[in-house]
């Protein structure tokens, strides 16, 4: 009963915040270019009655032709976010799996090999993972590519969409990391477990430690290393903008930034900042939907797992 009250309460929090989302988006952005000699000067004046007849605009146009808009490809936004999201989530669901598969061998590999050389390549690759903004690291890993694979295989095609093995790359890029990040959670979950009893108790028995080290303890840090669940679907949806742009993938994060560019120039006196508004509600609403769906899965893991970790030493 509690689970439910959790997974409504948090549905009701993400539809309030849905609904301001989309009152900003619809915020009026009228604006009064004038020339005063050779330089333009814009203005902005917000009026309680255009913003009014911006949001009961949109709902009639919702209600009438039943859909949240058409794009500037005319193309309803219904469509345009099943086919980009579609892009989105084949890149995004490996790279979770991937980032905490990695990760947490990451972690205990650096768990176990804690001292002198091993030690630098260990905690200290993680540190220097978790450091290094992954924009940065994404350029070495380019240029890399660009003067080895493209030199080898010059036909080879790493970039775009229009081939099966471009989302090799993004998945590789999206998952470094987090899968950094939870190598380090790993780690400490791992040294938080040093010299408990039921630790002493099973090398008091003779077993191995690597049969210790992966039946007991990691079964033990479970919950604190999915306890990070959300935080990581967090990092991996704002990398994921940065990596579809720079792999010229295009997924959610890039139609919906090409949906809210503004132009570089104002092309009358009396305009509107050109965005697509429904374009940019529905990817808006896409993102937070999996962002609800998220944390519903986080409330999940906590529910069953942290009970279970209270009694493990008993």
């Amino acid at each position: 009963m509690k689970l439910l009250l959790r997974l409504a309460t948090s549905l009701l929090l993400w539809i309030i915040m849905m609904v301001i989302l989309v009152l900003i988006i619809l915020l009026p952005r009228d604006m009064e270019v004038k020339r005063i000699g050779v330089k333009d000067h814009m203005s902005y004046h917000f009026t309680w009655s255009g913003y009014k007849e911006n949001i009961q605009q949109y709902l009639a146009d919702v209600k009438e032709n039943k859909t949240l808009g058409t794009s500037v490809a005319h193309q309803p936004v219904e469509w345009e976010l099943a086919h980009y999201g579609k892009r989105s989530i084949a890149i995004l669901v490996p790279a979770l799996i991937i980032s905490f598969l990695i990760g947490i061998l990451k972690g205990v590999f650096d768990y176990r090999r804690n001292r002198g050389l091993w030690k630098v390549l260990g905690e200290g690759t993680t540190w220097l993972g978790q450091s290094i903004p992954d924009f940065f690291i994404i350029i070495i890993l380019e240029l890399i590519i660009s003067l080895t694979i493209h030199r080898m295989f010059p036909h080879l095609q790493l970039y775009g969409i229009e081939h099966w093995y471009n989302i090799f790359l993004p998945i590789l890029f999206l998952s470094m990391y987090p899968a950094a990040v939870i190598a380090n959670y790993t780690t400490q979950a791992l040294k938080e477990e040093d010299d408990q009893d039921y630790i002493r108790t099973a090398r008091a028995k003779g077993l191995p430690e690597t049969i210790i080290l992966w039946k007991h303890v990691l079964r033990n840090c479970w919950s604190k290393i999915l306890i990070h669940f959300m935080p990581i679907i967090l990092t991996l949806l704002s990398s994921m903008v940065i990596v579809e742009y720079m792999t010229l993938y295009r997924g959610m994060g890039t139609r919906l930034m090409e949906a809210i560019k503004i132009k570089d120039t104002i092309a009358s006196t009396d305009t509107i900042l050109p965005i697509e508004t429904p374009t940019v509600i529905g990817f808006s609403l896409e993102f937070m939907i999996i962002l609800l769906l998220a944390q519903w899965v986080n409330q999940v893991i906590k529910h069953f797992l942290i009970p279970v970790r209270k009694d493990e030493h008993t």
